[in-house]
């Protein structure tokens, strides 16, 4: 029996849930190539930001690419666009669907647990003390750097319409408490590296910040000293 590549068939899965997720949260969709496309779809941006972090960071801090890869196709596998502060289980619903997902894959089954124990251990923006194993550490810090940095920036600019009123002054508001935000995702990060790049992404949106503040502001306050 030939079996399917996992990667095809992760982005695949979650490019279906992703999608029809983001057309109900919108209500309204475009036509692409005869097939019916969300306006934007976030879950599926952030979530191919963070596979893309994660073929950087696994293989630089020794842990199993295929594992954080896999899991960081998957991590967000179930969650739905929705009110905050609803009841938060979809990193065990998305656990609960990888052994559905691989089925027919490639992907090595002695590996799907080490897949699940990161996905469930995702969660939070704030660490108290360090995931284990490197894995599971490996996806919580690609997960939260794929929300700093110049494409989240694109991410979170794309979403503001779900965020009442949308003005210019109110995006700056939130942008700049968000700042706080990173600086203590950042803090909490696991692995060094990835403490190394999110000060980066950190510098590169606090002058996109100030510049905007500086744009939207008396016009007294542009003249150069």
């Amino acid at each position: 029996m030939t079996l399917t590549p996992w990667p095809t068939v992760c982005e695949q899965a979650l490019r279906r849930f992703s999608d029809a997720d983001a057309i109900r949260f919108w209500g309204i969709g475009h036509e692409v190539d005869g097939t019916y496309q969300p306006i934007f779809n976030y879950r599926f941006e952030h979530t191919y930001a963070a596979v893309l972090l994660a073929r950087w960071l696994a293989p630089a801090t020794g842990a199993d690419l295929e594992v954080v890869e896999c899991a960081a196709w998957l991590h967000d596998a179930a969650k739905r666009l929705k009110d905050p502060h609803a009841k938060d289980t979809h990193a065990l619903d998305a656990s609960a669907r990888v052994e559905e997902i691989l089925a027919g894959t490639d992907f090595p089954p002695a590996k799907i647990p080490a897949v699940r124990h990161a996905i469930e251990h995702h969660v939070g923006l704030k660490l108290t003390k360090r995931l284990e194993p490197i894995e599971t550490a490996c996806l919580w810090d690609c997960d939260k750097l794929s929300k700093i940095g110049a494409a989240s920036l694109i991410h979170f600019g794309c979403i503001s319409g779900a965020f009442q009123p949308i003005t210019t002054g109110e995006i700056l508001r939130r942008g700049e408490a968000w700042l706080d935000m990173a600086r203590s995702i950042i803090a909490s990060f696991n692995t060094e590296l990835a403490r190394e790049e999110g000060r980066r992404r950190l510098a590169f949106i606090e002058a996109h910040y100030a510049q905007l503040r500086r744009e939207w502001s008396d016009p007294l306050e542009m003249t150069p000293p």
